[in-house]
C-alpha cells in the first residue's frame, strides 16, 4: 500500500490551498546537517501508522510567514511549529480518508534541530515521497505499525 502518487497529489493540493506555493516531485533527500523541522500525526483505528512531514527550517519559516501573514521580521519558532503541525495535520487527514473508515488522527508533534532522527516506535517506513518547493526540499513519509504489517 505505498500510496506514493496519492501522497504526492495530496501534498501538492494542501500546499496550493494553504500556502499558494508550487511544490513538485523531487528525487533527492533533505540536506544533511541543515536545521530541519519535522511534524508527525499518528493514525489509529482500523489502520495504525503515522504521516510525517520534514523540511528545512527556511521552508518552515516561509510556510509560517504565508500561513500567518507575517510581513515584517522572521516568524518565531512557535509560528513555524504551528505551521508544520497544521500542514502535516491536513496531509494526514487526507491520507486518513484513503484508509478504512474507523481511523482517528492524533494531534501533531513537531521536532526541530540539525542533528536528530525521528522515530515512531513499533512502526516501519512504508514510503517516503520527496518533493521540492522552490529551493526547499520537503519529504512526506508514511509509516505503518509493525503489527499492522504482519
Amino acid at each position: 500500500m505505498p500510496f506514493d502518487e496519492e501522497i504526492q497529489q495530496l501534498t501538492v493540493s494542501v500546499w496550493d490551498a494553504i500556502l499558494h506555493l508550487p511544490i513538485e516531485p523531487e528525487t533527492g533527500a533533505l540536506p544533511e546537517g541543515e536545521r530541519t523541522m519535522s511534524a508527525c500525526v499518528q493514525i489509529t483505528g482500523a489502520w495504525r501508522g503515522a504521516v510525517a512531514l520534514s523540511c528545512g527550517a527556511d521552508m518552515a519559516a516561509e510556510a509560517a510567514a504565508v500561513m500567518f501573514a507575517i510581513t515584517s521580521g522572521a516568524p518565531e519558532k512557535n509560528d513555524m511549529q504551528d505551521a508544520m503541525g497544521e500542514l502535516v495535520n491536513m496531509i494526514g487527514g487526507n491520507v486518513k480518508a484513503l484508509l478504512p473508515e474507523t481511523c482517528q488522527l492524533s494531534l501533531p508533534s513537531v521536532v526541530e534541530g540539525s542533528d536528530y532522527s525521528m522515530r515512531v516506535p513499533g512502526s516501519r517506513l512504508v514510503t517516503r515521497v520527496p518533493l521540492r518547493c522552490g529551493a526547499h526540499a520537503v519529504t512526506v513519509s508514511l509509516l505503518e505499525s509493525e503489527e499492522q504489517a504482519a
